[in-house]
């Protein structure tokens, strides 16, 4: 199955927003994971305050955030001082356009370094569509189909990797990556997942159903 990543080619650093790392961590491979990237990967001094926080609401995600700092697989990024005046306007704005600290600073500091903001939080991504037009953003299932990642896993690895994001960390699926991961994790999970829209399951169980029907006719097992 053909990677649908819009990350063709990794030429800049990769900042790392909460959301995703959250994500990563969920797939109980985000060492291997974040190893395979084959760029430096940041992640914004607020994003682990908000890790660190997390775990007094009972999230563990900051515990798995600490032996990837330390192995140096991830490094930690005070903001740029370029990147300042943004971030304070992007925590400071209207409540429709303002963000958390984390989100900020993931915005502004790969805004202020040309690099991947690693985000999946909607409206996040709709401020940087609309006030950062240039700036390259991708999402978790983005980096989890880099042909580097990919390569880096057993089908068998990715389908539990997949499941274990939806399931425990309900990552958000982009609609051109919909059946990419339904292919990976199978029509028995598309149905079972409720994370994944209901719309969609209903259309790829109709084309698995007809898929089958014809390799039955044609005698193809």
């Amino acid at each position: 199955m053909r990677s649908v990543s819009c990350i063709s080619k990794f030429e800049t650093p990769l900042v790392l927003d909460a959301s995703v790392f959250v994500n990563l961590s969920a797939t109980g491979y985000a060492d291997r994971i974040l190893e395979a990237i084959p760029v430096e990967v940041l992640i914004p001094a607020p994003v682990v305050t908000e890790l660190l926080n997390s775990i007094k609401l009972g999230y563990n995600d900051a515990i798995a955030l600490g032996p990837l700092l330390e192995e140096g697989i991830v490094s930690p990024l005070d903001i740029p001082r370029k990147a300042q005046l943004d971030y304070l306007e992007l925590v400071s704005g209207s409540t429709t356009s303002s963000l958390g600290d984390g989100e900020a600073a993931t915005i502004a500091s790969a805004n202020a370094l040309n690099a991947w903001a690693a985000i999946d939080e909607r409206k996040a991504r709709r401020v940087c569509a609309n006030r950062y037009q240039n700036l390259k953003v991708s999402s978790t299932v983005d980096l989890l189909t880099h042909h580097d990642v990919t390569a880096a896993f057993s089908d068998r690895e990715l389908s539990v990797a997949l499941i274990a994001a939806l399931e425990i960390a309900h990552m958000h699926v982009p609609d051109e990556h919909l059946c990419w991961v339904a292919q990976h994790i199978g029509l028995d999970r598309v149905e079972a997942l409720s994370t994944l829209p209901r719309t969609f399951c209903e259309r790829y169980r109709r084309i698995s159903v007809d898929a089958k029907s014809r390799a039955t006719t044609t005698g193809i097992s």
